[in-house]
């Protein structure tokens, strides 16, 4: 996935007896990025291996509130309510919405959806040369339609998008000729090879632009009917892979949570069935909770999630969710019930514990033309996801916490994030597409009498 330059700060504290690594929400790790940061090819939310260069800093706090310091009160812990000492994280969603998180679990929207929903389309892989595609047959692609219709050089408009999104972006990877050359890679790739060569390169296939789709399907209106510019005729499909490379280069303020995991599939787990490293049982669960239930519950407002926890990034626009099933357990029972412990082994302030099971659905890639939401096709392209973790609750029902349960250890979403508006409606991106352009053929298909 990314090669991180990581620098861990804080000092571990020394673990006794049954001590384990606990989840406070305000000890955990986060990336050291600015409340809005620019979405960009090395920011964490980039849907492909970052640059090695890249400088990306992890901030690990000590998050080694065990069972052993029952007795010490909430300064001495280090541990503050959420709106005093609140974790960056939690700040950054602070500082945007400009009020503090509602933390207390009683007091959470416990089911909400996403309106207008999200359409679905293509992450537009790099290994298939991104919006150089020819999707449908022998029809142009999308960038070489966009070049002919607005007085551009298709191959060199084509040719800088491979070099920014496509083929040519990884032409420092093991050359091929077929899949059969990238065998013993064992990173998923196949080789891409560009229209009219006979030989190209080993690419993951994950690698694309999720990280442009689902923001841009968040924002922007579903384009629904063809439309004919300069004699050339864009399908709704076509716009969606326009719309969607603009988002990856109208540098578009994030609002990111989380740290961007890069490790191994299946790492060392401790003896509660955890993942060691803290940036893959990262996002914490009692965070996660407090901040679907906020942004989309309290604000309305969509997000976007890495659902995968592993090394691959796969950044998915939220449909809704829905807190299925609750039930409050003191810490011992709750350490008997899910850890064949005789004590809690983990946030030694918690006064109670919580399990949930949370039902989680999220838009995902379709490569079908034509309206998806207005249709109700939309459903077919819809993952749905039950995610169960405990929450760790203060004496008032305030979430101070959380660990993920039995599959969704590993299962659970890595990173969480919004982009906060629409690029400028002068925004020319780097390969030289114009948002004004691409907004003008959208907003005629979605205009449009089809």
């Amino acid at each position: 996935m990314v090669s991180l330059s990581a620098i861990y700060l804080g000092l571990a504290v020394a673990l006794t007896g049954f001590q384990a690594h606990a989840a406070p929400i305000d000890a955990a790790s986060y990336m050291a990025l600015d409340d809005v940061s620019i979405l960009d090819h090395s920011h964490p939310a980039f849907g492909a291996a970052l640059d090695p260069a890249a400088s990306i800093t992890v901030v690990s706090s000590d998050d080694d509130i065990g069972a052993g310091a029952s007795n010490r009160t909430d300064g001495e812990s280090g541990i503050l309510p959420m709106e005093v000492n609140p974790n960056p994280d939690t700040q950054r969603l602070q500082s945007y919405f400009g009020t503090p998180m509602e933390t207390n679990v009683n007091k959470l929207v416990k089911a909400a959806q996403v309106s207008p929903l999200p359409w679905p389309s293509s992450y537009w892989p790099v290994y298939l040369d991104g919006i150089n595609a020819r999707w449908n047959g022998n029809d142009a692609s999308p960038a070489e339609k966009y070049a002919r219709a607005f007085g551009l050089d298709p191959k060199k408009f084509t040719d800088t998008i491979s070099r920014n999104n496509g083929i040519l972006s990884q032409s420092w990877r093991r050359a091929c000729g077929s899949n059969a050359d990238c065998d013993g890679l064992n990173d998923g790739s196949e080789c891409g090879i560009r229209s009219g060569e006979s030989r190209g390169y080993c690419i993951p296939t994950w690698f694309g632009i999720c990280h442009a789709w689902a923001p841009a399907a968040m924002l922007e209106a579903e384009p629904k009917c063809a439309v004919n510019k300069n004699g050339v005729t864009f399908r709704p499909f076509d716009i969606k892979a326009l719309i969607t490379q603009i988002y990856d280069g109208a540098s578009a303020g994030v609002v990111f949570t989380g740290v961007r995991y890069n490790g191994p599939v299946n790492g060392p787990k401790d003896q509660y069935g955890r993942f060691t490293d803290a940036a893959y049982r990262d996002l914490n669960a009692g965070y996660f909770h407090v901040a679907f239930s906020n942004i989309l519950g309290r604000f309305k407002r969509s997000f976007i999630l890495d659902v995968s926890a592993g090394p691959e990034v796969w950044n998915q626009p939220i449909r809704g969710y829905n807190v299925v099933e609750q039930k409050t357990y003191t810490p011992v029972d709750a350490a008997r019930q899910f850890y064949r412990a005789n004590a809690y082994p983990f946030n030694a302030n918690a006064v109670s514990i919580q399990y949930v099971r949370t039902r989680f659905s999220w838009i995902v890639e379709a490569y079908e033309d034509g309206p998806l939401v207005s249709t109700g096709r939309v459903n077919q392209y819809t993952n749905t996801v039950d995610y169960t973790y405990l929450l760790e609750l203060d004496a008032s029902g305030n979430i101070i916490g959380g660990e993920w349960l039995g599959r969704s250890n590993g299962e659970h979403p890595d990173f969480l994030w919004f982009v906060t508006a629409q690029p400028s409606v002068d925004t020319v991106t780097n390969v030289g597409l114009s948002y004004k352009n691409v907004r003008a053929l959208l907003d005629a298909s979605v205009r449009g009498n089809c």
